[in-house]
């Protein structure tokens, strides 16, 4: 059976116009007669460029990607060799891959350093957003995310509970007499600090399942796909032992643990324990 041929165009941003340095960011690609785009440098890299303004890099880039993709549908991958939304599309290529995963795997091989095996792999994990910045956004996004199906949930979101009798308030990332709930990244650069934070945030869920006698207890971690063609072989094996690590000690101390790779998956998550 022949390896079907996709149609696809590299998609450059220019972060500052008139410099000619531009970065490889995703692509436009025509698989298997479907138009589609996808963002190929990943959040953290964008968080270590840009910090605060990572956020707003995002949306920009988002936006031009559903550019791109409205172009192409409406014509072909073919026509849209032009620049739109500070994105600028490079040549047309063709190449034989059996998946998407694939196509993105060879795309960032190919054209970006920020997206790919070695690179990320030797990333400090000084170069990386701190452990509570990434925590803080997912925890905000799956806020949103639940205050769109049940507005009356969000006041539960960032409340805290007592690990002892007496004791001081521990914020949770949701708190309520039905249910507690934590949230962590586990960031491909910063492995080491999220799977220590995932250790804690383990230790505080069973203190305020024993002590408040709250029976839904659950750590939500956001995780790179196991499928992520952006991952090198070094992180891949990390990220597997550490998933590993983290499942065995929630296990041991019977903790519900959740692991999602898009917000809406938390958000769904997050909705099974509290109704």
């Amino acid at each position: 059976m022949a390896t079907p041929v996709c149609a696809w165009r590299p998609l450059f941003w220019e972060p500052v116009a008139g410099t000619g340095e531009r970065l490889m960011v995703g692509l436009v690609h025509d698989f298997g007669s479907e138009i589609g785009t996808a963002r190929i440098i990943r959040d953290d890299v964008l968080d270590a460029l840009y910090g605060k303004a990572a956020d707003g890099v995002r949306r920009l880039l988002e936006q031009a990607f559903q550019m791109y993709l409205a172009a192409a549908t409406a014509s072909s991958v073919v026509d849209v060799g032009v620049s739109m939304m500070g994105l600028h599309a490079g040549d047309l290529r063709r190449t034989e891959v059996r998946s998407l995963t694939e196509l993105l795997h060879v795309a960032a091989l190919l054209y970006s350093s920020l997206a790919n095996v070695d690179k990320l792999d030797e990333l400090d994990e000084t170069d990386a957003p701190q452990q509570e910045d990434v925590n803080r956004r997912f925890s905000t996004e799956v806020r949103s995310g639940v205050a769109a199906l049940r507005p009356d949930l969000s006041v539960n979101f960032g409340k805290g509970g007592r690990l002892v009798p007496g004791g001081q308030l521990v914020k949770f990332g949701y708190f309520s007499p039905i249910a507690v709930l934590h949230f962590t990244v586990l960031n491909a650069v910063r492995q080491a600090a999220g799977v220590r934070d995932a250790r804690a945030r383990l230790f505080e869920l069973q203190r305020a399942r024993d002590v408040a006698g709250i029976g839904n207890a659950a750590l939500i971690a956001a995780v790179p796909r196991d499928d992520d063609p952006t991952l090198g072989p070094k992180q891949r094996e990390q990220l597997k032992a550490n998933r590993a690590e983290i499942e065995s000690e929630a296990a041991a101390v019977k903790m519900q643990w959740f692991a999602v790779s898009t917000v809406p998956a938390a958000v769904a998550h997050v909705m099974e324990m509290v109704e």
